[in-house]
């Protein structure tokens, strides 16, 4: 009888051990609020903002160059571990990453920035990409401007606008709500221990 009993309290000591593994499982994202792919907001459901048509012809024209990685709207860097650094500025037209200390395992690590001209079926779009797409040790610093966006106006609150980052290949995207606002350098600036690719639309606040 004893040796039943303990069989019994140990298959339900098992049962209530899988129960809680299957509503407390590891292999399942810790997902809060908007950010999991489901709540995200599909490419076509966005209105997207253009590079003003002087930056379009210059990314459209260094594109046909052999040396893009030397073309005007890329940038890229070696950047050491143990000393940080910079890439990008203007010659991605204001779009920058700052790297911190210790980011990351390796010694070193080649960081690069590039202007995207995003263009779907339906729609053209101004955007940034950082790589490698992956994730650091600590947060890295991006910088993000509007200056050479197709807007009227420098004035951030009348313009509306709003950046918005993708982690599938630009099908779905999340709207960046982190953000301080530089209005002199026209320019946002947020922390973020990822690198992906962000695109600028309009945010939903007003009737365009």
């Amino acid at each position: 009888m004893k040796h039943r009993n303990w069989l019994r309290m140990a298959v339900l000591a098992l049962m209530a051990s899988v129960l809680n593994f299957c509503s407390v499982n590891p292999l399942t994202p810790d997902i809060e609020g908007d950010m999991s792919l489901v709540n995200g907001t599909p490419l076509d459901q966005i209105t997207w903002v253009n590079w003003n048509p002087e930056t379009i012809a210059v990314l459209e024209a260094e594109a046909e160059k052999a040396l893009a990685r030397r073309s005007k709207g890329y940038a890229s860097k070696k950047i050491h571990n143990h000393d940080g650094g910079s890439v990008g500025g203007s010659r991605t037209f204001g779009n920058k990453v700052v790297v911190p200390e210790d980011a990351f395992e390796e010694h070193k690590l080649d960081i690069s920035v590039r202007v995207l001209n995003h263009n779907w079926s339906e729609q053209t779009a101004a955007g940034v990409e950082f790589l490698p797409s992956r994730n650091y040790d600590t947060d890295m610093f991006i910088t993000l401007s509007w200056e050479f966006l197709d807007v009227e106006g420098d004035d951030w609150e009348s313009l509306n606008l709003q950046p918005f980052f993708s982690e599938d290949e630009g099908v779905t995207w999340f709207a960046v709500e982190d953000y301080t606002v530089d209005p002199d350098e026209k320019t946002i600036n947020f922390a973020i221990d990822h690198f992906t690719q962000y695109g600028w639309g309009l945010g939903e606040d007003e009737d365009y």
